[in-house]
C-alpha cells in the first residue's frame, strides 16, 4: 500500500573504523528518522556513497587505509556525489590542519569524543 506520496527520510552514509563511534552514529540518526548506511573503513563507504548517492556523510578524518578526507576528495572530483554534505570527525585540531593542507575542505568537522545532541543539530543544518 502507498503512503501516499511522503517523503523518504534523508540517507547518511557513516564511516568510522571505531565500531563503538559508528554504531553511536548510527543509533543517534536512526532515532532521529534518518536512513543509515554504516562502513568501517574508507573503500566501503565510498562504495556505499557511489552507488546509492547519500544525502549527508559523516566520516572519521582519521581512519587507516582510505582515510575520510580522501573519501572526501573522491567524492568533490565526482559530479554524482561533489554536493553531497560532509561532516569530518576528527580527534584533534592538528588533525583538522592536515586534513585541509591535503586540499579538501569538508561541510563541517566535529571533534571526538562528541556529544549526540551536537551531531544531531548540525547533521539537521546542514541538511536544511
Amino acid at each position: 500500500m502507498s503512503d501516499g506520496g511522503a517523503p523518504r527520510p534523508a540517507l547518511v552514509v557513516a564511516a568510522d573504523d571505531e565500531q563503538d563511534i559508528v554504531e553511536l552514529v548510527d543509533v543517534l540518526l536512526g532515532r532521529a528518522g534518518y536512513e543509515v548506511l554504516c562502513a568501517s573503513e574508507g573503500v566501503e563507504a565510498l562504495a556505499l556513497i557511489r552507488e546509492r548517492i547519500p544525502d549527508l556523510c559523516v566520516l572519521d578524518g582519521g581512519m587507516p587505509g582510505l582515510a575520510g578526507f580522501e573519501v572526501l576528495r573522491r567524492m568533490r572530483e565526482d559530479h554524482r556525489t561533489a554536493a553531497i554534505r560532509v561532516v569530518i570527525l576528527t580527534a584533534t585540531v592538528d588533525q583538522e590542519r592536515e586534513i585541509r593542507r591535503h586540499g579538501v575542505e569538508p561541510d563541517s568537522f566535529m571533534r571526538k569524543p562528541f556529544e549526540g545532541e551536537a551531531l544531531l543539530a548540525e547533521v539537521g543544518r546542514l541538511l536544511r
